[in-house]
């Protein structure tokens, strides 16, 4: 029985946190007092945050799709049937849900993904009626993180 269906949006919240990280970053790294030779130093590191930034970028887009959370602390997303392991840290703005995925038989492939994935929930992706009923959920049923007051 599901105890609550999402279908996630891209968070544009995150997307912009991340921008934002990366483009300071890259500022940094530009305004920096670089001796005269170390230039090829400067643009490899500027390239690495370039490039990390357009992986980021990409991984919060791939963030969407349908989420449904089982009994049992069990949660199906991207075809997969996941353990939420806790404990499940939670912030006014989001939620932090550390999976590992049920051992499956599907061969090579299924054995070189990995088995671990920590997603992490936006309060935006969601509209606030399912933000606040998740919010439930975890809250009454799942045990609580240490950083959270009690």
């Amino acid at each position: 029985m599901a105890l609550w269906r999402c279908d996630l949006r891209v968070s544009w919240r995150s997307q912009l946190i991340s921008l934002g990280c990366y483009g300071g970053i890259m500022l940094l790294i530009l305004l920096a007092p670089w001796p005269a030779g170390y230039w090829p130093i400067w643009m490899t590191l500027l390239l690495l945050v370039l490039f990390e930034c357009i992986r980021s970028q990409r991984r919060i887009t791939a963030r969407t799709g349908e989420i449904i959370l089982l009994e049992d602390n069990r949660l199906l997303w991207r075809g997969h049937e996941w353990q939420i392991k806790q404990p499940v840290w939670m912030i006014s703005s989001g939620v932090l849900l550390s999976l590992r995925r049920e051992k499956r038989k599907g061969g090579l492939a299924q054995a070189m993904r990995s088995s671990r994935q920590r997603l992490w929930l936006a309060s935006d992706c969601m509209s606030q009626e399912e933000w606040r009923r998740l919010r439930q959920i975890l809250l009454n049923g799942a045990p609580r993180s240490p950083a959270e007051p009690g």
